[in-house]
């Protein structure tokens, strides 16, 4: 076959399933040996995005508990509650309390609240009784219940069953318990019931060859029998892991709730990350030429990809997941702008088209590798030790990386290399002699005086620094320079019903005059009720006086005979203590584990200079918190904005000290000083672009979204800017200076 005839071959089978891809994301596929959903069902939009359902749990039988004993019993119940959504695959749904006896599920994605409560199971004690209805243990005896499959028995018959892991007490008392139950004359009577809300849920039978030894186990076995399926062994070991709660949870109210980032948060999401891509893609087509549309090919491969697998996984899909998705398209373009810059580099050095690619991608894929695997490490991390709305950005974040890799290395090879075989070789179609003086001056060495003007650059570092630092030494001892939302310390929730549906034009009514009232904007305002007639206030600590206040005005506007009052509540911090330590904790860890790897690849004293860059980009983004805190409130999102810009910066940093490595085994003998000053200024159009690339989707989500989704964006586009500036300005100084006056040794 003629090359020509080949590589058109290849372009036609890349489009045509590109094009599946895409037709699969509407209408899905089925191939026979693979079958793919549409991404409508596949696919499940988070609390923030579009709404879902509120449960009101009720605790009862608390009257015997001091305060203490109840406060820590609701604290308990939470983190059981969250774990529980989190084992569903729920992992953006809020958990918070609201009083003293009360805790609110928000679950999203869900309709129908009764559809919710069945799918949440039953919170109440769990018991484990015999035939006569004594209890053996209950749910405080079980440290843990997890399903499973396989052989239990000496007949060899697989089956799903469920293994408890009781703790020493309980594991003493199931085994005396379990002596007297086999050792029931009446065969019938040899099981223990496992007992929830007096109702049966499971009654696994004992043999009687236990009768002497009782079941002298800490993981005692319950088996389901041949007809079981995984998904209901899945549901009996979380309800049993439910069940140890310290009391039991009724269910007091039932609603249907709106997304709590506005009715048009996710329309304006989409719409600002269409405009922002397409930007990119042009942005690419005009940089680069033709390696351009080979880079718009491989990224609309990507992203057919990532939605497809994204519904195969049946993500939850959050703000800080369109974070992590946002960050992988910036990482995905930011490999083809490495590549293509090596390429350009060969190619004015004289090289052949043919080698000019082949070396190009050679040079790049050290920097590449080490980039994504540090932003690996991060994901493996949040994966392993997140919660709630971590692990989501982790899911997306992780597949993001990984599929980027895989498309931006291997489908760009492959296509340039059919171009060249098919004559497409004029340097014009490359982005070379465009502009003859530029590409003149590529050819002579230049620097950029990074290390002289570190006295200035350094300082500024700190300068913007300033205002997170001051905030967190303050917060300890009762300072507020932050404007922190609800997710972290709690407050006032209003439920007002209005006799209307409270569409976008409605909440901004309420919303002004909540500011009005209170002298500051409330949280959020979002549609609630099964209806769709209630609005949720939801705000910081506000007396009884100005919520009565805003009761009025809110009757005056929607006129006294149509609005009622439903609830106002204080509510605890929805984000909570297990939240806010595993955000620090995985952090913490990732942080290590890339400073490891750093070392490893490069030096100790470049992972050192990596990490506190690391430190500088969050500490920037936490200064905007503070300066704009009137605007601004420090939500759980800032969580997922502070990951966003870990990833970034760590990638930036990443290929800039690559090419410090590759130049200093050319220049052995030589000052450091001068090989980093030479690198930033060789890789300052890749930087540029990088942050052109990954900043145009977050501006367009600045420009198009709503105020909550604005609030986010503005951090991560500081957090962007600051990631460049310290990768450029600030880390290979800071290499420099930990190496102190040392000479360049070839390794």
């Amino acid at each position: 076959m003629k090359p020509k005839t080949k590589g058109i071959l290849t372009f036609a089978v890349l489009i045509l399933i590109i094009a599946l891809l895409i037709f699969s994301w509407f209408y899905g596929l089925n191939l026979g040996f693979l079958k793919i959903e549409p991404v409508s069902r596949g696919i499940t939009f988070g609390l923030d995005l579009v709404g879902g359902s509120e449960i009101t749990y009720e605790a009862e039988g608390v009257d015997a508990l001091s305060a203490s004993e109840l406060s820590e019993g609701m604290d308990t119940a939470v983190t059981m509650l969250r774990q529980r959504l989190n084992s569903l695959g729920y992992t953006e749904a809020n958990v918070y309390t609201q009083g003293s006896t009360r805790i609110v599920c928000e679950i999203p994605n869900v309709e129908d609240p009764e559809e919710a409560v069945q799918m949440l199971g039953t919170t109440a004690v769990i018991e484990f009784r015999d035939c006569d209805g004594n209890v053996i243990i209950d749910g405080n005896d079980i440290d843990q219940a997890s399903a499973s499959y396989g052989a239990v028995d000496e007949t060899g018959v697989s089956t799903y069953f469920v293994y408890l892991k009781l703790n020493a007490a309980g594991a003493e008392k199931f085994k005396e318990a379990s002596k007297t139950v086999a050792s029931k004359a009446n065969e019938s009577d040899r099981y223990v019931a496992i007992v929830m809300d007096d109702v049966i849920i499971s009654a696994p039978y004992i043999d009687a060859k236990y009768a002497t030894t009782g079941l002298d186990t800490d993981t005692p076995i319950i088996t389901l029998g041949s007809d079981a399926s995984l998904e209901y062994a899945k549901y009996l070991a979380e309800i049993i892991s439910a069940g140890k709660l310290p009391f039991a949870l009724r269910e007091a109210k039932l609603q249907a709730v709106g997304a709590s980032l506005g009715e048009r948060s996710l329309e304006t999401a989409i719409m600002a990350g269409i405009i922002g891509i397409v930007l990119v893609m042009l942005y690419m087509i005009i940089m680069y030429r033709v390696p351009g549309v080979i880079a718009c090919i491989s990224l609309l491969l990507y992203m057919a990809l990532f939605l497809v697998l994204l519904s195969a996984f049946h993500i939850n899909l959050s703000l800080p997941g369109i974070a992590g998705i946002i960050l992988t398209i910036g990482m995905a373009v930011d490999a083809n702008i490495v590549i293509y810059e090596r390429i350009r580099e060969e190619i004015l050095s004289g090289r052949t088209m043919r080698s000019a690619v082949d070396t190009g991608f050679k040079r790049a894929l050290a920097a590449i590798l080490d980039s994504n695997i540090t932003t690996i490490i991060a994901a493996a991390v949040l994966l392993w030790k997140g919660t709630g709305t971590i692990l989501g950005f982790g899911k997306t974040l992780l597949i993001g990386v990984i599929l980027s890799m895989i498309c931006m290395l291997i489908v760009p090879r492959f296509l340039l290399r059919r171009l060249v075989d098919m004559r497409v070789v004029k340097p014009s179609l490359y982005g070379i002699g465009m502009t003859p003086k530029d590409d003149k001056a590529e050819l002579e060495p230049g620097k950029i005086p990074v290390i002289k003007k570190f006295k200035i650059t350094g300082p500024i570092a700190i300068l913007c620094c300033l205002a997170a630092i001051v905030a967190l030494v303050a917060l300890p001892f009762g300072g507020t320079f932050f404007n922190l939302d609800q997710d972290f310390v709690g407050g006032v929730t209003m439920n007002v019903s209005v006799g209307q549906t409270v569409d976008e034009d409605n909440s901004a009514v309420i919303r002004d005059i909540v500011q009005d009232v209170t002298g500051a904007a409330p949280f959020s305002v979002t549609r609630a009720g099964n209806d769709g007639k209630q609005a949720s206030i939801r705000m910081g600590e506000v007396p009884s006086e100005q919520r009565d206040q805003i009761f009025d005005a809110i009757a005056e506007r929607f006129g006294a005979e149509n609005v009622t009052l439903e609830s106002s509540d204080f509510v605890s911090a929805s984000v909570g203590k297990d939240i806010t330590r595993s955000a620090f904790l995985t952090s913490i860890i990732a942080a290590a584990l890339i400073l490891i790897y750093i070392t490893i690849r490069f030096e100790f004293r470049s992972g050192i200079a990596a990490v506190i860059c690391l430190i500088v980009n969050v500490l920037i983004m936490i200064s905007v918190y503070v300066i704009f805190r009137r605007f601004m409130p420090l939500n759980m999102n800032f969580i997922a904005a502070a990951l966003t810009i870990i990833g970034y910066s760590i990638n930036t940093t990443i290929v800039v000290f690559d090419r410090i490595r590759e130049n200093v085994k050319k220049a052995a003998g030589g000052s450091f000083k001068e090989i980093v000053d030479l690198s930033v200024y060789q890789t300052m159009r890749r930087s540029i672009g990088t942050t052109i690339t990954t900043l145009l989707p977050v501006i367009f989500i600045i420009i198009l979204g709503v105020p909550s989704i604005r609030n986010f964006a503005i951090p991560i586009a500081v957090g962007v800017v600051a990631g460049t500036f310290t990768s450029v300005f600030i880390a290979g100084p800071l290499w420099s200076a930990f190496r102190g006056r040392k000479p360049v040794k070839v390794k």
